[in-house]
């Protein structure tokens, strides 16, 4: 297992820096790393006695990846899944919060190695939960909704709210209204009975799965012309989860029961999974191919988003079934290259943008002077192709280094 002991100095050689900001490649760079922080880029190797020294002739780093939505249903042994896969940070969607504060006080102490968590606590809906992982609180009004918000915020101290589609639209614009006047983001679900375009105005921090998304943008109408460009001028940050969209057609049933990757999941967890084909089986052709026509109409909004420089995010919904912690996020940044984003964007979702959105890019999302040292490191440049991301040479978490080889060990160790 991957012990808990603080980080020693580390210097990585020779090594190519892709900067997600300008999209260059600053070529044979050293990096110094020194408690947890690049203490120093430079173009000719650090010399530090005791340093542990890393070879990154031919090699490409880039930031942590910070996987933007994902539940942490399922206990710590799915942690190294996420760090074997370069991915550094999580933003938790709604997970049993008495769980995911103890695994943060433990991160702080290091004495748990583990991406870092940003979490909601309990999402609120206007219904009682019907999945036990995940409770919610229940508002039904918006003197309900105010309450909820300084109980999240005085009570529970979360990162930020989590909606669900189940609330009322009074109960959404009281909490919205609370928030703005607060601080907290919302982020989630647009209600049922809220529109888009009404979520987009009220600033709603993120919205996911691009609920609301399709209806809202049809076409190339002056409206949804003028909806995209008011999304990018407020900071409407989106994270489509095409992962699970695509899921959601049953498209690729077949290949995820048989994924080679399904033996690094914990066996309790997967006997907790239902065949996915057995649903599909229960479609209908011309069903299955609205599905796929309903998925095809999404990336091709996800793109426009992108030309309109509306901020774009990478999220899985990793927890559900068939999902795989970090794996999937790669997977995700294959198909948003494929909706048409270029690999840099795609890179950006999952790195300088997360820290942006969660006002940490002073200390996240680049490979630079005084940032914490969350790094991956690869064996192909990812600008030129998004799947280089996959291959991993080592990873930095908070200034510790690991090869790809002993994370993977630590996976296999906590099947």
């Amino acid at each position: 297992m991957l012990g808990p002991s603080f980080a020693a100095d580390v210097v990585i050689r020779n090594v190519n820096i892709v900067d997600v900001q300008s999209g260059t490649i600053l070529p044979h760079r050293s990096i110094l790393i020194h408690g947890g922080v690049i203490r120093s880029i430079a173009a000719n190797a650090a010399s530090v006695r005791g340093a542990q020294i890393v070879d990154g002739h031919n090699r490409y780093v880039i930031p942590g990846l910070w996987d933007m939505h994902v539940h942490l249903w399922h206990d710590e042994r799915q942690f190294p899944l996420y760090l074997a896969w370069g991915v550094t940070g999580v933003r938790d969607m709604g997970s049993d919060l008495d769980q995911v504060r103890k695994w943060r006080a433990e991160i702080r102490k290091s004495t748990l190695l583990a991406p870092h968590i940003e979490t909601c606590g309990p999402p609120i809906d206007g219904a009682p939960s019907k999945d036990p992982k995940e409770p919610v609180l229940v508002v039904r009004s918006p003197a309900e909704a105010r309450n909820a918000y300084n109980e999240l915020e005085e009570q529970y101290h979360v990162d930020f709210i989590s909606l669900r589609s189940g609330l009322s639209r009074d109960a959404y614009f009281a909490l919205i209204e609370r928030a703005r006047m607060w601080g907290l983001p919302v982020a989630g679900d647009v209600p049922e009975g809220v529109t888009f375009d009404e979520a987009v105005g009220e600033r709603q921090s993120s919205i996911e799965h691009l609920s609301g998304a399709a209806h809202a943008l049809d076409g190339d109408s002056e409206n949804a012309a003028a909806l995209l460009d008011r999304m990018a001028k407020f900071g409407s940050y989106q994270v489509p989860a095409l992962i699970k969209l695509r899921r959601m057609t049953y498209a690729d049933a077949d290949e995820v029961i048989r994924d080679p990757h399904l033996k690094e999941i914990p066996a309790a967890i997967r006997k907790s999974w239902t065949d996915p084909r057995l649903d599909e089986a229960k479609l209908s052709l011309e069903v299955l191919d609205q599905l796929d026509l309903g998925y095809q109409r999404n990336a091709e909004i996800v793109a426009r988003m992108q030309r309109c420089n509306v901020p774009i995010m990478a999220g899985t919904d990793t927890g559900d079934p068939y999902t795989f912690p970090g794996l999937d996020l790669h997977r995700e940044l294959r198909l948003l290259v494929k909706a048409g984003l270029t690999p840099l964007q795609a890179l950006r979702s999952a790195t300088l943008t997360p820290a942006q959105f969660l006002e940490l890019d002073d200390t996240l999302g680049t490979v630079a002077t005084g940032k914490t040292a969350d790094l991956v490191l690869l064996d192909a440049d990812p600008l030129q192709d998004i799947g280089n991301t996959e291959k991993i040479a080592a990873v930095v978490i908070a200034g510790r280094y690991f090869t790809k080889a002993k994370l993977d060990a630590a996976v296999g160790q906590s099947r």
